[in-house]
């Protein structure tokens, strides 16, 4: 955007300056008050000369446990090693034991260098095995609590660095939440919602981007919709304007029908023919009709309903009519015990396609087998027959097994067909349910 203020970029090294800023400026005041502190209270002769006593009653004491004598200065080494902060010296007899501030090359010179006047002072007795000896310890007491306080002062100032971070961001993080709830509210089809765009960065370019996307789709929806509408109401309006001259056509045949009676005349013959064809073209307005009438209607009122009372008169009629007609029939099955969630009527007009498509197209001399098959959660009815060989074959256009097809969709179910040129079958699967 042209408007844009801040990028994310500018608003992060925004935020982050800022934080480093108050970290910085709470770490270097918390530095000088805990050194004002420390140098008043640990920095005194009083608190030395105290922490002095402590240290080499510690060391007379390690003396004792491990027995040591003057001269056991690698004991003395690891002691001072573990003490940290302190250096210690040993005299005995006036003559220097051990320094811990001695590297290897000064060593040469205990039992040689005298004991200082400093050392005299200031040192301790403590009672070595080989006899009594002076020691002094002197220590940078105060130093571990500098220590401590830089040690606190920083991690404080880091968790006030990364506080502040947090909470600079906090919004735009809030935002980025709300456009992925956003989002999943559109994924859910409720398209009618409108995306929130709060600011003019990046992210704010993202959620302008999804509305207009949103609202390009909806146009395209309407759009689309607008083209169905205006497609089924031609489509029904010539259905209906078809069916009125049709209908009369019809009469009008079979009035020739029954005044030229039966002879066998060619002229009878062609008025037969013209009567099918007829017959044939209102079945065809009348599928049409119904097709883009199901676009129309609303969803279907569905019930839950026991496959016996659904399927055995819908079947039972089939088979009767099937038979009449001096087809073969043969049922494999029973009907279970269960209930299907359907509409009656619309389970009606299955059946009447399906038979329809029967008396057309199969083979009056070969069995057609109706199976019932059941799973834990479908109940399946599968019809299979031969195809009819015929010299003229009977026109198709497929509009009837989608209209089965859409009405088994509104009820929840699925029609399936196989077709190999000469065997037919289809599958009304209709999902179980609870009473």
């Amino acid at each position: 955007m042209a408007h844009r203020k801040f990028t994310l970029t500018k608003k992060l090294a925004l935020i982050i300056l800022m934080a480093a800023t108050v970290s910085g400026l709470f770490f270097l005041t918390m530095q000088k008050v805990s050194n004002g502190l420390i140098d008043r209270y640990l920095n005194s002769d009083a608190y030395y000369e105290s922490e002095s006593s402590k240290s080499i009653a510690k060391f007379s004491k390690y003396v004792e446990t491990n027995d040591l004598s003057s001269t056991d200065r690698k004991a003395f080494g690891e002691w001072v090693k573990k003490e940290n902060y302190i250096m210690l010296t040993i005299y005995k007899d006036q003559l220097l034991q051990y320094d811990s501030n001695y590297a290897a090359e000064d060593e040469s010179g205990y039992g040689i260098e005298q004991e200082t006047l400093y050392a005299q002072k200031h040192s301790f007795p403590v009672m070595f095995s080989d006899g009594e000896g002076r020691v002094t310890v002197d220590g940078f007491f105060s130093s571990r609590y500098y220590d401590i306080a830089f040690t606190l002062e920083l991690l404080s100032a880091t968790m006030i660095f990364l506080l502040i971070v947090l909470l600079g961001i906090r919004r735009s993080l809030a935002y980025l939440r709300k456009i992925h709830e956003e989002i999943h509210i559109l994924e859910g089809g409720e398209l009618e919602y409108e995306m929130t765009i709060r600011g003019h960065d990046e992210i704010a370019m993202i959620a302008e981007s999804i509305e207009e996307l949103r609202k390009a789709f909806l146009d395209k929806l309407d759009a689309i919709e607008a083209l169905q509408v205006e497609s089924r109401s031609l489509v029904t309006e010539m259905s209906h304007d078809m069916r009125t001259p049709l209908t009369s056509l019809i009469m009008y045949l079979e009035f020739a029908k029954k005044e030229r009676g039966d002879q066998g005349t060619e002229h009878s013959h062609y008025i037969t023919n013209a009567y099918g064809k007829a017959i044939q073209l209102k079945k065809l307005s009348d599928n049409l009709f119904d097709y883009f009438l199901l676009d129309k209607e609303q969803e279907a009122d569905l019930e839950s309903i026991a496959v016996q009372e659904a399927i055995y008169d819908l079947i039972s009629d089939q088979v009767a009519i099937l038979r009449q007609e001096e087809f073969k029939v043969r049922i494999i099955g029973e009907l279970p015990q269960v209930y299907i969630t359907v509409n009656l009527e619309e389970l009606g007009r299955v059946f009447d396609n399906i038979l329809s498509n029967l008396l057309k197209y199969a083979e009056p001399k070969d069995e057609i087998c109706i199976t019932f098959n059941s799973s834990p959660e479908m109940f399946d009815i599968q019809l299979a027959n031969t195809i009819k060989i015929a010299e003229v074959s009977p026109e198709s256009t497929g509009l009837g097994e989608r209209i089965i097809s859409r009405m088994m969709s509104r009820m929840q179910g699925q029609f399936l067909r196989n077709q190999d040129g000469v065997h037919y079958s289809v599958v009304l699967r209709f999902r179980k349910s609870k009473i």
